[in-house]
């Protein structure tokens, strides 16, 4: 999995998506396509996008859908991911840094009230300070991922 890197451009709930189970994903909504082409390159990432005039070029993977189930079914399927639970996670949905584990002592003061005491694991993106911890949305989430047969 640490070979697929990405950049999405102008679909942000695919790169926030992509982030959570742990792919690096850089994410670009009005930068100049050219620059983002040649970021693209210069890194030996893969471009996703549904700007139609880009999906000539080869090194874009151009997605079909609008939905967002669909697109990540095209883009699991097509480059044969497979993601595993320890990767879910692991990068912040924000910014793309990697998380790190902290315990619910650290950031006690920093969360709701309401999810302290649950018996939750909490990350902290040491890039931008946000917290992540393992809600009620962790089951919807492993569950939707095996029915796409990508959670390993």
């Amino acid at each position: 999995m640490k070979d697929r890197r990405f950049v999405v451009y102008k679909l942000q709930k695919l790169a926030i998506l992509l982030r959570i189970l742990g792919f690096d994903v850089l994410y670009f909504q009005n930068e100049d396509y050219i620059s983002v082409i040649n970021l693209t390159k210069r890194e030996y990432r893969i471009l996703l996008s549904r700007v139609k005039f880009l999906r000539k070029l080869p090194w874009i993977f151009y997605l079909d859908k609008d939905d967002l189930n669909e697109q990540l079914e095209q883009i699991i399927k097509e480059l044969k991911l497979k993601v595993n639970k320890e990767s879910l996670f692991s990068r912040c949905s924000n910014c793309n840094n990697l998380l790190q584990k902290v315990q619910e002592e650290e950031v006690k003061r920093e969360i709701p009230l309401s999810v302290s005491g649950r018996g939750y694991w909490f990350k902290r993106c040491l890039n931008c300070g946000k917290i992540f911890w393992n809600g009620n949305h962790m089951p919807t989430l492993e569950e939707k991922l095996k029915k796409l047969a990508i959670l390993s």
